[in-house]
Protein backbone atom coordinates (compact mmCIF):
# COMPACT_ATOMS: atom_id res chain seq x y z
CA UNK A 1 0.00 0.00 0.00
CA UNK A 2 1.51 3.47 -1.00
CA UNK A 3 2.37 5.76 2.11
CA UNK A 4 0.90 8.71 2.35
CA UNK A 5 2.65 11.92 1.27
CA UNK A 6 3.56 14.19 4.26
CA UNK A 7 2.95 17.70 3.41
CA UNK A 8 1.57 21.09 5.62
CA UNK A 9 3.28 22.97 8.46
CA UNK A 10 5.19 20.74 11.43
CA UNK A 11 6.50 21.92 14.17
CA UNK A 12 9.41 20.30 16.02
CA UNK A 13 8.02 20.71 19.50
CA UNK A 14 9.92 21.19 22.59
CA UNK A 15 9.87 19.14 25.57
CA UNK A 16 9.01 19.86 29.05
CA UNK A 17 11.36 18.83 31.49
CA UNK A 18 10.57 19.51 35.62
CA UNK A 19 13.39 21.36 37.58
CA UNK A 20 14.70 18.03 38.54
CA UNK A 21 15.49 16.88 34.91
CA UNK A 22 12.78 14.43 34.91
CA UNK A 23 9.92 14.54 31.90
CA UNK A 24 7.05 16.46 32.14
CA UNK A 25 4.08 14.56 30.75
CA UNK A 26 1.42 17.23 31.64
CA UNK A 27 3.63 19.78 29.89
CA UNK A 28 3.68 17.38 26.54
CA UNK A 29 0.42 17.59 26.92
CA UNK A 30 0.01 21.41 26.98
CA UNK A 31 2.28 22.19 24.42
CA UNK A 32 0.04 19.68 21.65
CA UNK A 33 -3.28 21.16 22.51
CA UNK A 34 -1.56 24.44 21.82
CA UNK A 35 0.12 23.51 18.66
CA UNK A 36 -3.17 21.70 17.68
CA UNK A 37 -5.25 24.34 18.35
CA UNK A 38 -3.67 26.90 16.52
CA UNK A 39 -3.90 25.27 13.44
CA UNK A 40 -0.66 23.17 12.61
CA UNK A 41 -0.68 20.72 10.43
CA UNK A 42 1.39 18.14 12.63
CA UNK A 43 4.40 18.39 15.25
CA UNK A 44 7.85 16.65 15.29
CA UNK A 45 8.47 15.46 19.23
CA UNK A 46 12.11 15.05 20.69
CA UNK A 47 13.88 16.31 17.79
CA UNK A 48 16.74 18.97 17.73
CA UNK A 49 14.32 21.53 19.45
CA UNK A 50 13.00 18.50 21.62
CA UNK A 51 16.52 18.37 23.24
CA UNK A 52 16.60 14.83 21.63
CA UNK A 53 20.63 14.89 22.26
CA UNK A 54 19.79 14.94 26.17
CA UNK A 55 17.59 12.07 26.16
CA UNK A 56 18.26 8.37 26.78
CA UNK A 57 16.63 6.61 23.58
CA UNK A 58 13.93 4.98 25.67
CA UNK A 59 13.09 8.41 27.04
CA UNK A 60 12.92 9.44 23.24
CA UNK A 61 10.34 6.40 23.08
CA UNK A 62 8.31 7.71 26.11
CA UNK A 63 8.21 11.47 24.53
CA UNK A 64 7.01 10.22 21.51
CA UNK A 65 4.55 7.79 22.36
CA UNK A 66 3.11 10.80 25.17
CA UNK A 67 3.06 13.18 21.92
CA UNK A 68 1.07 10.95 20.05
CA UNK A 69 -1.54 10.03 22.68
CA UNK A 70 -1.36 14.15 22.97
CA UNK A 71 -2.11 14.63 19.56
CA UNK A 72 -5.18 12.18 19.35
CA UNK A 73 -5.15 11.99 15.66
CA UNK A 74 -5.84 15.73 15.67
CA UNK A 75 -2.81 16.36 14.00
CA UNK A 76 -0.38 14.54 12.30
CA UNK A 77 3.23 13.39 14.54
CA UNK A 78 6.08 12.28 12.87
CA UNK A 79 8.11 11.08 15.64
CA UNK A 80 12.38 11.70 15.76
CA UNK A 81 14.05 9.25 16.42
CA UNK A 82 17.52 9.56 15.44
CA UNK A 83 20.60 8.37 17.07
CA UNK A 84 24.09 7.42 16.28
CA UNK A 85 23.65 4.01 16.82
CA UNK A 86 21.65 2.49 14.34
CA UNK A 87 19.99 -0.05 16.03
CA UNK A 88 18.59 2.61 18.63
CA UNK A 89 16.82 4.41 15.41
CA UNK A 90 15.12 1.39 14.63
CA UNK A 91 14.30 0.29 18.27
CA UNK A 92 12.75 4.15 18.02
CA UNK A 93 11.24 3.68 14.73
CA UNK A 94 9.64 0.43 15.65
CA UNK A 95 8.46 2.10 18.75
CA UNK A 96 7.18 4.90 17.23
CA UNK A 97 5.03 3.29 14.88
CA UNK A 98 3.51 0.41 17.38
CA UNK A 99 2.50 3.70 19.11
CA UNK A 100 0.28 5.01 15.87
CA UNK A 101 3.10 7.95 14.92
CA UNK A 102 2.63 8.74 11.32
CA UNK A 103 6.21 8.92 9.88
CA UNK A 104 9.57 9.30 11.63
CA UNK A 105 12.36 12.06 10.89
CA UNK A 106 15.46 10.38 11.42
CA UNK A 107 18.65 12.91 11.05
CA UNK A 108 21.83 11.03 9.50
CA UNK A 109 24.13 10.25 12.28
CA UNK A 110 26.89 12.87 13.67
CA UNK A 111 29.90 13.84 14.66
CA UNK A 112 31.96 10.83 13.36
CA UNK A 113 29.98 11.15 9.91
CA UNK A 114 29.21 7.73 7.92
CA UNK A 115 30.41 7.71 4.27
CA UNK A 116 27.59 7.45 1.81
CA UNK A 117 27.82 3.32 1.87
CA UNK A 118 27.17 3.89 5.48
CA UNK A 119 24.79 5.78 5.26
CA UNK A 120 22.59 3.77 2.17
CA UNK A 121 22.88 0.79 4.84
CA UNK A 122 21.90 3.37 7.48
CA UNK A 123 18.32 3.85 6.39
CA UNK A 124 18.17 0.61 4.31
CA UNK A 125 18.02 -0.80 7.91
CA UNK A 126 15.49 1.50 8.99
CA UNK A 127 13.14 1.29 5.68
CA UNK A 128 13.31 -2.61 6.50
CA UNK A 129 12.29 -2.08 10.03
CA UNK A 130 9.13 0.13 9.74
CA UNK A 131 6.43 0.72 6.94
CA UNK A 132 5.21 4.17 7.89
CA UNK A 133 6.93 7.33 5.99
CA UNK A 134 10.69 8.37 6.95
CA UNK A 135 12.31 11.61 6.07
CA UNK A 136 15.71 12.38 6.73
CA UNK A 137 16.70 15.39 8.86
CA UNK A 138 20.04 16.63 6.99
CA UNK A 139 21.51 19.33 9.60
CA UNK A 140 24.95 19.28 8.27
CA UNK A 141 25.84 22.40 10.60
CA UNK A 142 25.04 20.10 13.22
CA UNK A 143 25.55 16.74 12.25
CA UNK A 144 28.81 17.25 10.24
CA UNK A 145 27.14 14.73 7.60
CA UNK A 146 26.50 16.74 4.08
CA UNK A 147 24.82 14.68 1.55
CA UNK A 148 24.55 15.22 -1.67
CA UNK A 149 21.36 16.19 -4.01
CA UNK A 150 22.54 13.42 -5.71
CA UNK A 151 23.07 10.96 -3.01
CA UNK A 152 19.59 12.30 -1.34
CA UNK A 153 17.76 11.26 -4.39
CA UNK A 154 19.46 7.72 -4.69
CA UNK A 155 17.80 7.06 -0.78
CA UNK A 156 14.56 8.16 -2.62
CA UNK A 157 14.86 6.40 -5.52
CA UNK A 158 16.39 2.96 -4.32
CA UNK A 159 13.26 3.34 -1.65
CA UNK A 160 14.58 3.96 1.90
CA UNK A 161 13.34 7.68 2.71
CA UNK A 162 10.21 9.31 2.24
CA UNK A 163 10.88 13.00 2.62
CA UNK A 164 13.70 15.48 3.89
CA UNK A 165 13.92 18.19 6.60
CA UNK A 166 16.15 20.28 4.38
CA UNK A 167 18.24 22.66 7.13
CA UNK A 168 20.22 24.40 4.45
CA UNK A 169 17.46 26.78 3.68
CA UNK A 170 18.96 26.17 -0.21
CA UNK A 171 15.96 26.64 -2.52
CA UNK A 172 18.14 25.88 -5.22
CA UNK A 173 18.16 22.15 -3.36
CA UNK A 174 15.22 22.01 -3.13
CA UNK A 175 14.90 22.20 -7.23
CA UNK A 176 17.43 20.14 -7.38
CA UNK A 177 16.05 17.60 -5.40
CA UNK A 178 12.67 17.83 -6.81
CA UNK A 179 14.02 17.37 -10.54
CA UNK A 180 16.11 14.08 -9.29
CA UNK A 181 12.80 12.53 -7.82
CA UNK A 182 9.16 12.89 -8.47
CA UNK A 183 6.67 15.12 -7.26
CA UNK A 184 6.03 11.79 -4.58
CA UNK A 185 9.25 13.17 -2.38
CA UNK A 186 8.13 15.08 0.28
CA UNK A 187 10.85 18.15 0.39
CA UNK A 188 10.35 20.38 3.82
CA UNK A 189 11.72 23.81 4.39
CA UNK A 190 13.92 23.26 7.65
CA UNK A 191 14.35 27.01 8.33
CA UNK A 192 12.23 30.22 9.70
CA UNK A 193 13.01 32.93 7.31
CA UNK A 194 11.81 32.16 3.63
CA UNK A 195 8.87 30.11 3.85
CA UNK A 196 7.21 32.12 0.97
CA UNK A 197 10.11 31.72 -0.86
CA UNK A 198 10.74 27.81 0.04
CA UNK A 199 6.99 27.14 -1.20
CA UNK A 200 7.79 28.52 -4.31
CA UNK A 201 10.51 26.51 -5.44
CA UNK A 202 8.93 23.07 -4.79
CA UNK A 203 8.55 22.63 -0.61
CA UNK A 204 5.63 20.63 0.34
CA UNK A 205 5.92 21.52 3.77
CA UNK A 206 7.69 23.65 6.12
CA UNK A 207 9.42 22.49 9.72
CA UNK A 208 9.40 26.18 11.77
CA UNK A 209 11.25 25.71 15.30
CA UNK A 210 9.60 29.57 16.54
CA UNK A 211 6.43 28.10 15.63
CA UNK A 212 6.58 26.57 18.95
CA UNK A 213 5.87 29.83 20.07
CA UNK A 214 4.09 31.61 17.33
CA UNK A 215 1.88 28.90 15.81
CA UNK A 216 -0.96 30.98 14.61
CA UNK A 217 0.84 33.09 12.53
CA UNK A 218 3.39 30.65 10.91
CA UNK A 219 0.68 28.82 9.89
CA UNK A 220 -1.24 31.53 8.05
CA UNK A 221 1.71 32.61 6.10
CA UNK A 222 2.81 29.12 5.07
CA UNK A 223 -0.86 28.33 4.41
CA UNK A 224 -1.37 31.27 2.01
CA UNK A 225 1.51 30.12 -0.19
CA UNK A 226 0.51 26.88 -0.65
CA UNK A 227 -2.65 28.30 -1.98
CA UNK A 228 -0.12 30.15 -4.03
CA UNK A 229 -1.91 33.66 -3.07
CA UNK A 230 2.12 35.01 -3.38
CA UNK A 231 1.56 38.43 -2.43
CA UNK A 232 -0.78 38.00 0.74
CA UNK A 233 1.79 35.59 1.84
CA UNK A 234 4.74 37.71 2.00
CA UNK A 235 2.59 40.94 2.95
CA UNK A 236 1.68 38.40 5.83
CA UNK A 237 5.33 37.09 6.69
CA UNK A 238 6.47 40.61 6.86
CA UNK A 239 3.61 41.67 9.28
CA UNK A 240 3.34 38.70 11.34
CA UNK A 241 7.14 37.00 11.15
CA UNK A 242 9.67 39.32 10.36
CA UNK A 243 9.03 41.60 13.29
CA UNK A 244 9.91 38.59 15.51
CA UNK A 245 12.83 37.27 13.61
CA UNK A 246 15.80 39.55 15.78
CA UNK A 247 14.15 38.40 19.08
CA UNK A 248 16.16 34.24 17.82
CA UNK A 249 19.11 35.55 16.23
CA UNK A 250 20.40 38.75 18.14
CA UNK A 251 23.46 38.16 20.83
CA UNK A 252 23.02 38.67 24.10
CA UNK A 253 24.14 41.79 26.01
CA UNK A 254 26.94 39.90 26.94
CA UNK A 255 27.97 38.82 23.71
CA UNK A 256 26.72 35.46 24.06
CA UNK A 257 24.93 33.39 21.25
CA UNK A 258 20.96 33.53 20.94
CA UNK A 259 19.66 31.40 24.03
CA UNK A 260 16.83 30.30 21.55
CA UNK A 261 15.46 27.42 23.41
CA UNK A 262 14.97 28.94 26.60
CA UNK A 263 13.73 32.09 24.51
CA UNK A 264 10.35 29.77 23.50
CA UNK A 265 10.15 28.05 26.55
CA UNK A 266 9.84 31.29 28.50
CA UNK A 267 8.16 32.82 26.21
CA UNK A 268 5.44 29.95 26.12
CA UNK A 269 5.50 30.26 29.78
CA UNK A 270 4.62 33.69 29.52
CA UNK A 271 1.51 32.64 26.98
CA UNK A 272 0.25 30.11 29.79
CA UNK A 273 1.76 26.83 28.26
CA UNK A 274 3.89 24.76 30.55
CA UNK A 275 7.10 24.13 28.44
CA UNK A 276 9.25 23.17 31.51
CA UNK A 277 12.74 23.53 31.98
CA UNK A 278 15.89 22.65 29.86
CA UNK A 279 18.31 20.22 30.44
CA UNK A 280 21.90 20.92 31.78
CA UNK A 281 24.41 21.88 30.42
CA UNK A 282 21.80 24.38 28.64
CA UNK A 283 20.98 26.99 31.63
CA UNK A 284 17.06 27.75 31.78
CA UNK A 285 17.29 31.16 32.94
CA UNK A 286 17.25 34.05 30.26
CA UNK A 287 19.32 36.64 30.62
CA UNK A 288 17.57 39.68 32.14
CA UNK A 289 18.05 41.50 28.60
CA UNK A 290 16.58 38.83 26.50
CA UNK A 291 13.87 38.46 29.12
CA UNK A 292 12.38 42.06 28.24
CA UNK A 293 12.97 41.79 24.89
CA UNK A 294 10.97 38.51 24.73
CA UNK A 295 8.30 40.16 26.99
CA UNK A 296 8.14 43.52 24.29
CA UNK A 297 7.75 41.33 20.95
CA UNK A 298 4.49 39.53 23.37
CA UNK A 299 3.09 42.60 23.73
CA UNK A 300 3.59 44.16 20.58
CA UNK A 301 1.86 40.44 18.92
CA UNK A 302 -0.71 41.30 21.69
CA UNK A 303 -0.11 37.62 23.71
CA UNK A 304 0.90 39.75 27.12
CA UNK A 305 -1.06 43.02 28.58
Amino acid sequence: MAKEKLNGIYIPMVTPFHEDESINFAGIKECTDFLADNGVTGIIPSGSTGEMVAMTPDEQIAVNDAAVKAADGRIKVVCSTGAYRTKDVVKMSQAAEAAGADGVMAVTPWYMAPNENELLKHYETIRKAIDIPIMVYHNPYYSTCLMSDEFMAKLYNEGFIDAVKERQADVYRQQDLRYLTDDHFAIFYGYDVCPVESVSCWADGWVCGTGNLFPKENTEVFNLAKERKMEEAMTAHFEKIRPYLPLFTKPTADGMPTPWLQIIKEGLKLRGVDAGYCRKPVISELPADVMETLKAVLKEYGYLA
